[in-house]
C-alpha cells in the first residue's frame, strides 16, 4: 500500500487536486485539510485527478462522498478525471458518476471546469 499524498493546484477559482497512493480511511484528514485550503481560496470548480491512484476501499469512497456532499453545499462544481477502468465501473454502480462528472485525461477535466 502506497503512502497518500495530496497535491493542490490553485488557479482563480479553479483547484486542481492530485492524489497520490490509496485512498483509504488514511487519506481522510489529507483530502478534508485540502479541501478546506481550497474552499478558503474561494476556489469554486474543483477536478479530482486519481490518474495515481491504484487503489480505492469502501473507506475512500466515504471520503470521496464526503467532499462531494460539501461541494454541494458550497455550491462548488466537483469533476474527476484519470480513473481506471475498474473504478469507474464502481464509481457508476454506487452512483457517483451522476454528480461528479468523469472525463478520461486532465486536460478534458480542466476545460470542463472552464464551462
Amino acid at each position: 500500500m502506497q503512502k497518500f499524498q495530496v497535491k493542490i493546484e490553485l488557479n482563480g477559482a479553479k483547484a486542481i487536486v492530485t492524489m497520490i497512493g490509496d485512498v483509504t480511511h488514511e487519506c481522510e484528514n489529507n483530502m478534508m485539510e485540502a479541501y478546506e485550503k481550497i474552499t478558503a481560496q474561494k476556489a469554486r470548480n474543483i477536478l479530482l485527478d486519481f490518474s495515481q491512484v491504484d487503489y480505492i476501499n469502501s473507506a475512500g469512497m466515504s471520503v470521496i462522498i464526503t467532499l462531494l456532499t460539501k461541494s454541494q453545499n458550497a455550491e462548488q462544481k466537483l469533476n474527476a478525471c484519470g480513473l481506471s477502468q475498474h473504478f469507474l465501473k464502481i464509481f457508476d454502480m454506487v452512483g457517483l458518476l451522476k454528480y461528479i462528472p468523469h472525463f478520461d485525461t486532465r486536460s478534458e477535466g480542466v476545460q470542463n471546469l472552464e464551462n
